[in-house]
C-alpha cells in the first residue's frame, strides 16, 4: 500500500489552532520542501505571516473561516450532502472505519476534514482509502475551493496544495463511474449533491460498500 503518512501532517494544520501550531507548520514546511519544492518559498512566507499572529488572532481567523459567518465549513460530509440522510449513512460508515484504525476525534464529528486525513494516512485498507480519497475526500476539498473564489485567505492556500496531494495520490482507477460530475464545482450550488437524487448519491452512496 501507497504511503499516505503525509496526510496526518495535512491533517494537523487544519486543526483549531493551539500551542502547537508552530511544530504542525514546520512539519508542513519542510514536507512542502521535499514533495513541492518549487512551493517552498511561497509557503515559507505564508506560514511566517501567519505565526506573526497571536494564538487568539489565528483561533479568531480559523472560526471566521469554519464557523462564525464561515466562508466554508471542515464538515465533508456536510459540504458534500448537507443535511440529507446521506450525510448521517456517511457518518456511520467512517465512524466505523476510524475505530478500526484507531482514529481519535475528540469532539469533532467522523467527517472533520482533520479527522478524514488522519484516517487516510492510518487505515491499511487499500481499497478503503482509495474510495475514500477519489469519491469524498477529493470531490469534498475541491468543492470547498469554490466557496473561497475572489477571496484571499491562509486556509485556501492550504487547501489547494491538499487538492494537489489527493490528485496525486488518489487517481481512481476503476472508480470513474462515481466521479462527480464536473457542473458540480460551477459555483452554482449550495452543497455538491443539490438533491437527494444527484449522480453521487445515486452511485456510491447506494452501491460501493465502503459508503
Amino acid at each position: 500500500m501507497k504511503n499516505l503518512n503525509h496526510y496526518k501532517i495535512l491533517a494537523d494544520v487544519f486543526r483549531y489552532p493551539d500551542a502547537r501550531f508552530s511544530e504542525y507548520a514546520d512539519r508542513f514546511l519542510k514536507m512542502i520542501v521535499e514533495e513541492f519544492p518549487a512551493k517552498a518559498g511561497k509557503f515559507q512566507q505564508l506560514l511566517d505571516t501567519h505565526n506573526r499572529l497571536s494564538l487568539a488572532e489565528q483561533q479568531e481567523y480559523y472560526m471566521k473561516t469554519f464557523d462564525v459567518q464561515a466562508v466554508c465549513y471542515l464538515d465533508i460530509g456536510y459540504m458534500l450532502f448537507g443535511e440529507d440522510y446521506k450525510r448521517a449513512q456517511l457518518l456511520v460508515n467512517l465512524q466505523n472505519e476510524h475505530k478500526s484504525a484507531g482514529v481519535d476525534c475528540g469532539s469533532e464529528l467522523g467527517d472533520h476534514l482533520p479527522n478524514v486525513l488522519t484516517l487516510l494516512a492510518k487505515t491499511t485498507d487499500r481499497d478503503f482509502a482509495e474510495e475514500l480519497g477519489f469519491i469524498i475526500t477529493t470531490p469534498a476539498v475541491r468543492f470547498m475551493l469554490t466557496k473561497f473564489k475572489n477571496i484571499n485567505n491562509y486556509y485556501k492556500e492550504l487547501l489547494e496544495v491538499l487538492l494537489e496531494f489527493l490528485q496525486r495520490d488518489f487517481t481512481g482507477d476503476g472508480l470513474a463511474e462515481y466521479a462527480v460530475p464536473e457542473q458540480a464545482f460551477n459555483g452554482d450550488h449550495e452543497f455538491v449533491m443539490p438533491s437527494p437524487k444527484s449522480a453521487i448519491c445515486d452511485t456510491h452512496c447506494n452501491k460501493r460498500k465502503s459508503f
